[in-house]
């Protein structure tokens, strides 16, 4: 079953939300920009009925914070789940996971072009080029982009394949 999260975090943790995601295997998201007010933060507040008095009321109050949204495969959740946790651990955060039923993709009368892509999945032993410690490197490679990153400081690399070549030419 595919699920849509949506990861809730301050502005500023949005490098840090997007690094957890992608190290966990996220390969496309987007984001919603929001102002957000937790209960703590309008506990006491009286607020008018009038929509302009609360719109008001959130703007000069509320923070600035982003929802940063995917689709994914349920057995994925759980490796997002610890990659944020982990990044995000002495930040304040939301996660909510939501089953999906359906999805229709209408292309426009446009040819859907088939999109079958080897993903390669690597780990070698070696020195990492920043914490210097011998460690795991991870690899993943895709299409024509490859991540490594390190087990233990979690520094990441990434490339960009521009060209290939088959053997004998």
């Amino acid at each position: 079953m595919k699920f849509h999260l949506r990861v809730f975090v301050e502005i500023e943790n949005l490098g840090k939300a997007m690094n957890a995601l992608t190290d966990s295997g996220i390969t496309g998201f987007y984001i919603i920009e929001y102002k957000g007010m937790s209960p703590e933060d309008w506990e006491g507040f009286s607020i008018k009925e009038d929509p302009k008095s609360a719109i008001t009321m959130i703007k000069d109050y509320a923070t600035d914070a982003v929802q940063i949204c995917t689709v994914l495969n349920e057995e994925q959740i759980p490796i997002v789940e610890e990659s944020v946790n982990k990044a995000l651990k002495d930040d304040r955060y939301t996660i909510i996971e939501i089953p999906i039923r359906k999805i229709i993709v209408n292309y426009g009368g446009q040819e859907k072009k088939s999109k079958e892509v080897d993903v390669w999945f690597l780990e070698k032993k070696v020195p990492c080029f920043y914490c210097g410690e011998d460690t795991a490197q991870r690899i993943r490679i895709d299409m024509n982009k490859a991540k490594i990153w390190c087990t233990n400081c979690g520094a990441t690399r990434h490339y960009i394949v521009k060209g290939s070549e088959k053997p004998g030419e």
